[in-house]
């Protein structure tokens, strides 16, 4: 009999021990709600681009003639005004064209000479009946010519002058050089393309960024809309600018239409260089200070799963308590507005003349509350007693993280944000939340 005894016990021994630890197991794998609550924060409304740093003026210095470089008088980061020199050309030949064109002009002034003495020698015979009207006529056609051959030799001249000039190459404008394409001895030609020698900004204390805005953001673009952007040569530095041109001109790439904005950033410091890369923040609306609650909690949404998971009793009317709640304030807001008009017309018979004044005046005062508590009705769920209650609560902006709050939830509420499911091997937070769906 003892013996009996021993193996029931035994046997109850394990039995409890595979009831407690199956009871273990259970509550280390049951999920949990994944909350969150109302704060004071910032809110702001963001549109995001990427663009390049360039300075407002950026000016390609050429050249008109061809030849080797002799001389240069500026290089890299150096500062220049308007007029100074920057390279020469070897003036040889030109020196050796200008000479050939003042002699060509020395010549057309002696021809021209001569043939005015001709004509003016004929003239004074044909008038005293000695000479034909043939050989003065002629006479003064050679004279003309001589003229014309004259002018041509002074265009000539001229133009050998002016190529000699620009194989002096100056600076159109004070800046800073911000490129060098020339060294001394190298030949260029400007034969058919004006090759670029230099590149001047005109100044880089004063930066304009050309952003690309995507087509469906480009409409919350403002002129002097306030922007901060960073530079990837320095990360934790941010810098601002604001809104300065929207472009009309569209930009399409891969079936992606985007349009230029361009924004003015100071740069005193110098710190931003030409050609950057640019991560540009749009500040459309910005608040300090204002209640708000996480945007995760706004796109919570109920299923049966869920519900199952935490022992709860599911209704099919909880997949529509948000149509639900937002039918019955649709409802109480109607009624708020017929005792309101009840309550002016009521007060306008008593006034007799009067009355119309006063139902203006009620009707107007009416519409400015209603705009007082503009924004978007959305469902959250407040958790009470471990069960999740839909609440209808009125936002304004959102940043993707935080949306601000208006009205419909109060600070202490604890919001239900999704479920964290714990995995019986790790024993470790799982990322799936059942219950979660977009809008």
């Amino acid at each position: 009999m003892k013996k009996y005894i021993k193996y029931i016990v035994i046997v109850i021994v394990i039995a409890a021990a595979l009831i407690a630890f199956s009871t273990y197991r259970k509550k280390r794998s049951a999920p949990e709600w994944r909350t969150d609550g109302a704060s004071r924060g910032s809110v702001r409304e963001v549109v995001t681009a990427t663009g390049s740093l360039n300075p407002y003026l950026l000016v390609d210095i050429g050249t008109e003639v061809s030849g080797k470089i002799e001389k240069l008088y500026k290089d890299f980061n150096d500062t220049v005004k308007k007029g100074e020199l920057l390279a020469k050309l070897d003036t040889e030949l030109l020196d050796t064209s200008l000479e050939a064109s003042r002699g060509d002009l020395n010549k057309a002034l002696t021809a021209m000479a001569e043939a005015k003495l001709d004509y003016d020698l004929l003239t004074e015979l044909y008038e005293k009946d000695m000479s034909p009207e043939y050989e003065m006529r002629k006479a003064e056609f050679k004279y003309q010519t001589a003229q014309q051959n004259v002018a041509n030799a002074r265009l000539n001249l001229q133009r050998a002058q002016k190529n000699l000039d620009n194989a002096y190459i100056k600076s159109p404008i004070n800046g800073v050089i911000v490129s060098r394409n020339i060294d001394e001895g190298q030949t260029v030609a400007a034969s058919l393309n004006s090759p670029t020698l230099f590149l001047i900004a005109n100044n880089l204390e004063r930066m304009q960024i050309k952003a690309s805005v995507d087509e469906a953001d480009i409409g919350k673009i403002k002129m002097g809309m306030p922007v901060e952007f960073n530079v990837d040569a320095h990360p934790s530095q941010l810098f601002t600018g604001n809104v300065q041109q929207i472009r009309l001109n569209s930009n399409t790439e891969s079936n992606v239409v985007s349009y230029t904005v361009i924004i003015d950033a100071q740069n005193p410091e110098r710190k931003l260089l030409p050609g950057m890369t640019t991560n540009v923040t749009f500040i459309i609306q910005a608040k300090e200070g204002v209640m708000r609650i996480p945007e995760m909690a706004t796109r919570f949404r109920p299923s049966k799963e869920t519900w199952e998971l935490f022992g709860l009793k599911w209704d099919d009317e909880l997949l529509n308590a948000g149509a639900k709640l937002r039918a019955d304030a649709a409802a109480k807001a109607a009624e708020a507005a017929k005792g309101s008009e009840a309550a002016v017309a009521s007060a306008g018979k008593g006034m007799g003349g009067m009355g119309n004044t006063g139902a203006k005046g009620g009707m107007g005062m009416r519409g400015a509350g209603g705009g007082a508590n503009a924004g978007r009705s959305t469902v959250v769920w407040i958790l009470k007693n471990d069960v999740p209650s839909p609440v209808l609560a009125k936002t304004g902006v959102s940043d993707g993280a935080y949306v601000e709050l208006i009205e419909g939830v109060s600070e202490g509420d604890i919001l239900v944000t999704g479920v964290i499911s714990k995995d019986n091997k790790s024993n470790s937070q799982s990322s799936a939340r059942p219950g979660m769906r977009g809008f």
